[in-house]
């Protein structure tokens, strides 16, 4: 072989050699960076993943001063919290049923409702909370929350016809639901819930038992004797 044959052979596995050498040092210095000493990447260590809590071991959430709440207050003995969203199908069905469950127990039962929205799959959801909190501001909470869950259509028409039915002042309304901070507000919650476990809705919490989906009444109403019983 002539020498420059050699030379060149050799010139090749040199930059061959450099070249394995440089893909090495990067992968090694990217598994360092990347998943060594617990160090994740700044954009997945700031996001809130669902934890993988079984139902029975979630917990309730605290209430909180700016939680809706209903037929009962601070004297309550329990709380219902439901996690739902007004254009989710099982929550228009249940969410009626437990308030029926409740409102008989004259006030040792409060009814709290916590918004959990899956916004890639029901668009009208976030429009629709936000609708409940500026009727809240006018003092008919409440009111927007039953007539939303059972509304035909929660697109602008539907939530103006509401809007005219509750005899809403429809210019502080129309402010408030353009103000980024109540949409703000909800998404927090949101995250919050979806932090502590929350995946789906409806979840509906009888004192310190767990239910989801839609649940027999029956169950509800033992849930509610055995945790009035046990306070």
């Amino acid at each position: 072989m002539s020498r420059s044959k050699t030379l060149a052979i050799a010139a090749c596995l040199c930059v061959f050699a450099l070249i394995v050498g440089i893909y090495v040092l990067r992968a090694v210095n990217f598994k360092q960076t990347h998943y060594q000493v617990g160090q994740v990447p700044a954009e997945i260590a700031e996001r809130l993943f669902p934890k993988d809590i079984p139902l029975a071991a979630l917990r309730p959430p605290a209430l909180r001063s700016q939680d809706p709440i209903r037929f009962g207050g601070t004297t309550s003995v329990i709380s219902i919290i439901e996690y739902g969203d007004f254009e989710c199908p099982y929550c228009r069905q249940i969410t009626p049923l437990l308030q029926d469950i409740a409102r008989p127990y004259g006030g040792q039962v409060r009814f709290v409702w916590r918004d959990f929205l899956p916004i890639e799959t029901r668009p009208n959801a976030l429009a629709a909370a936000i609708f409940a909190r500026c009727a809240g501001l006018q003092n008919k909470y409440w009111e927007a929350h039953d007539a939303l869950i059972s509304a035909d259509s929660l697109k602008n028409r539907g939530l103006d016809s509401i809007a005219k039915k509750l005899n809403l002042d429809e210019d502080q309304l129309n402010a408030c639901r353009q103000a980024p901070v109540i949409e703000q507000a909800i998404l927090r919650d949101v995250e919050e819930a979806r932090a502590d476990g929350i995946k789906n809705v409806p979840v509906i919490f009888v004192g310190a038992q767990a239910f989801e989906s839609f649940t027999d009444t029956e169950a509800l109403r033992q849930a509610i004797e055995k945790a009035l019983t046990a306070s």
